[in-house]
């Protein structure tokens, strides 16, 4: 799991059969204005997709916003709750679905010491689990699918170490027999494989596709490029003999690379990294949820050797963190999920170019919220890198100012030295703010973390930083450097939770926004305290989207007309057993004519949906 935020997963279920449910299933969709519906919750089958040139950059027309149900009552009904181990602790992941089987992942934030909970739902109305999978001491298994690979029933479930003395890889369990799992093999990997999904090709290959987020900066050389990528293709056609096929990231797709990858890092996290991958029905196309990249599609034709396809992207002001994916039967609809859990934004505007940037502030320097007007305002002066003397530079030295910052927003390079520093110095010479861009490749570059608001220069001086700063793209700091007596304005502006947003891809090179939808919680500027309001993971079921949104439920969103989703049905906890507490939905997945849902702290609900 990426440690320093609450990142959490999305997993495709595959291998659905039909399954006894004496309840009223899921109504079958009308067909989308896409095409035909499907009962599948994977992606639909299609003709593969040739390599494509790069989607181009475009701002997204203006969207359309459905905020609210409009119906009476919620459409989903509650047909039982299984509690499980450990209770109350936000333990509980991910959620995947097998035959007559459920399976609930444990969360890596808490590693609590057990496996994957395995579940009978042959009647729905009285889920009995049956077992718990094999684990690892102080490793966690978030996400898992399940699947038959020969004569085995298989289930994959992804591997994070909770410290040094954990497992990074895939874990491959026979579950032929699900009241006795058995261990069959053990992938390891080079870092945690915080999500995963497994596909089978057009030639029976069966494939594993692991995101591992954050590897591909760990080992780039100095240009950036040279890394092993976030995603890590696995044959696991023999399960108990698992083969690394290929991997694949930003920084060495000639398409992407260095530039792309530091560019379109936004917002209150700003990173660029493989947080999911979904494959298409066929085998043959990948989608991967890549945060402030948007979703990257790839194609796999040639396990080997994938090729990229094209992408979705954002406006400045957006916030970014592309979470999880999923498309309508026909592919030509995707549905994105961006997972936000800062509701106010730092929006940056100036004099040297239109609109506005979502940007980051340092949080170790003065936070611009606790400003008096909470407003940074002043003129922009560049003075290059800004490290003092002897502050960890390859070689040793004070980097000369090259302007006087008194009385300015000092403008600074990164690289050289730590933040704290820089913004030390600055503040030290008369700066009211400083501004950072630059390149962020390095894992150490990632994190803003690497400071603090006592900083003692290498001279033996201390100093308290009482100046604001905040990190720009090097795009925008290119920007500002080039205007003369460039003015900046950073201010605080309440934006909402992550939501959902929906793309036309019939041509994959040139993904357009045709709107978003987005729940009246995650739009309140004072929803009910201590909630989250932020959209997780999407299915797609004919031209219904089910969604689990955390404190807000399971949601039914209609998208017959995709540029106008409606909300058609939720769940937010009503009939709940009296000591369960308020919902908080990880996933929730189609299956058998039920809604699946689980829950971080109680364990498992299964719903139903009735128009």
């Amino acid at each position: 799991m990426v440690r320093r935020v609450l990142l959490l997963g999305l997993i495709l279920v595959g291998g659905l059969v039909s399954c006894a449910a004496p309840v009223q299933p899921i109504a079958a969709p009308p067909e989308t204005a896409a095409g035909a519906s499907s009962t599948d919750t994977s992606t639909a089958q299609s003709t593969p997709v040739a390599s494509a040139p790069p989607s181009a950059s475009f701002s997204p027309a203006a969207t359309a916003t459905a905020e609210g149900n409009d119906l009476g009552a919620s459409g989903v009904t509650l047909i039982s709750a299984l509690r499980l181990e450990p209770e109350g602790s936000m333990a509980h992941a991910d959620l995947a679905a097998y035959e007559n089987l459920v399976f609930v992942g444990k969360q890596v934030r808490l590693c609590p010491e057990v496996g994957v909970d395995i579940i009978d739902i042959s009647d729905p109305t009285a889920p009995t689990k049956l077992a718990n999978a094999p684990f690892y001491p102080q490793t966690a298994g978030e996400d898992m699918q399940a699947l038959r690979i020969g004569s085995r029933d298989v289930l994959v479930v992804g591997l994070q170490a909770c410290d040094e003395t954990g497992k990074h890889g895939i874990d491959l369990i026979d579950i032929t027999d699900p009241r006795h799992p058995q261990r069959l093999s053990l992938f390891t990997t080079e870092d945690g494989v915080h999500e995963l999904n497994v596909t089978v090709t057009p030639d029976g290959q069966t494939l594993a596709l692991l995101a591992l987020p954050f590897l591909e900066p760990r080992d780039v050389s100095p240009d950036g490029t040279g890394g092993t990528g976030d995603l890590i293709i696995v044959d696991i056609s023999d399960p108990t003999n698992p083969v690394a096929v290929s991997e694949w990231g930003v920084l060495d797709e000639p398409e992407l690379g260095p530039d792309v990858f530091a560019n379109v890092q936004r917002g209150s996290y700003p990173v660029a990294l493989l947080h999911s991958v979904r494959a298409n029905r066929a085998g043959t196309l990948l989608y991967l949820s890549y945060w402030d990249a948007g979703v990257i599609m790839l194609d796999i034709s040639d396990p080997e050797d994938p090729k990229y396809v094209g992408r979705t992207t954002y406006s400045s002001a957006a916030e970014g963190n592309a979470h999880s994916v999923a498309t309508t039967a026909d592919e030509k609809l995707l549905v994105q999920a961006d997972e936000d859990f800062s509701p106010t934004k730092l929006l940056l505007t100036s004099s040297a170019f239109e609109g506005a940037w979502n940007i980051r502030d340092v949080p170790y320097a003065q936070r611009i919220t606790e400003l008096d007007n909470e407003t940074m305002t002043g003129e922009v002066v560049y003075i290059g890198r800004g490290c003092p003397d002897n502050a960890g530079q390859a070689s040793s030295g004070e980097d000369v100012y090259v302007a006087d910052p008194r009385g300015k927003l000092a403008l600074i390079e990164r690289g050289g030295c730590r933040f704290d520093q820089k913004i030390a110095r600055a503040q030290d010479a008369g700066a009211t703010g400083v501004i950072l861009y630059g390149v962020a490749i390095t894992q150490s570059e990632r994190a803003l973390s690497q400071g603090s608001a006592t900083v003692e220069l290498p001279d033996g001086k201390t100093v308290t930083l009482e100046i604001p700063a905040v990190v720009v793209t090097p795009d925008v700091g290119q920007a500002l450097r080039a205007e003369q007596r460039a003015t900046v304005a950073v201010k605080s502006e309440f934006q909402g939770w992550g939501y959902l947003r929906f793309f036309d891809i019939s041509d994959p090179t040139l993904p357009m926004e045709l709107s978003t939808y987005r729940t009246p919680h995650s739009v309140d500027p004072e929803p009910p305290e201590g909630g989250m309001y932020s959209v997780h993971n999407p299915e797609v079921v004919g031209n219904l989207v089910y969604a689990s949104w955390y404190n807000d439920g399971v949601r039914v969103i209609d998208i017959s007309d995709p540029t106008a989703p409606r909300e058609v049905g939720f769940w937010d906890g009503a009939d709940a057993p009296d000591d369960a507490p308020q919902p908080l939905i990880w996933s929730v997945v189609p299956h058998n004519g039920l809604l699946l849902a689980s829950d971080m702290n109680y364990g498992l609900y299964i719903l139903a949906y009735t128009p």
